[in-house]
């Protein structure tokens, strides 16, 4: 395994990114950076040299950089963000960022939210963040939660989770909240912070800023 001296990893996906700010104020020096598939061209475009550069390039065109590029088979079992979240656990980074991840195609979108979850079984913390949105995965830990103008949306993957939502205008006690619920969607915080502990299961947690709509 080839380990990295990077503090995190940034993974920018294919999906659009409408706000060029949002890969200037989220990807640092020391960032170990990958561009998957399609979304190397983001990076470049803003003149930011990826570390790695993987995907099956069925989109758009296999980059030449003076940089490592994977070329993957497009018949394969994974998406190219699996692979590049493989790859980056790989090389010993276990703090994952990923841009350019939501929107669009939301099969793509979904497969996403997927992957949260099945890494953070591993010890894997993956946040993925959009011009609107903060996702991201908690499993038996307590977090708090700015207000910060937003909603609080909350969802069992994979299974029942039981939660407690504190600091917000609908608390919850030690529920068992089912994949299959949609109450989670949109609480509002009313403190300072909010609480979020789970106790069983793993949680889908939203940060949704109200200029989503």
């Amino acid at each position: 395994m080839e380990l990295v001296n990077k503090r995190r990893c940034v993974i920018v996906g294919a999906a659009k990114i409408e706000n060029s700010e949002l890969l200037k104020k989220n990807i640092f020096y020391d960032d170990f950076v990958i561009g998957a598939d399609a979304g190397y061209k983001a990076l470049t475009n803003l003149g930011i040299t990826p570390d790695l550069i993987v995907g099956d390039f069925d989109s758009c065109d296999t980059p030449e950089f003076d940089v490592e590029v994977i070329a993957l088979n497009p018949i394969k079992d994974c998406t190219d963000m699996e692979f590049a979240v493989e790859r980056a656990v790989e090389k010993g980074l276990s703090d994952i960022l990923i841009l350019g991840a939501t929107g669009g195609r939301l099969d793509h979108t979904f497969a996403n939210f997927a992957l949260l979850g099945d890494f953070k079984q591993k010890g894997i913390n993956i946040t993925i963040l959009d011009d609107y949105h903060k996702i991201y995965t908690l499993k038996d830990e307590a977090h708090n939660v700015q207000k910060n103008n937003r909603f609080l949306s909350v969802f069992a993957l994979g299974g029942f989770a039981e939660v407690t939502l504190e600091g917000v205008f609908y608390p919850l006690n030690k529920y068992k909240l089912s994949p299959f619920q949609s109450m989670g969607v949109s609480n509002e915080i009313t403190d300072t912070n909010a609480k979020i502990t789970v106790t069983d299961g793993t949680l889908l947690v939203m940060e949704v800023s109200k200029e989503a709509f």
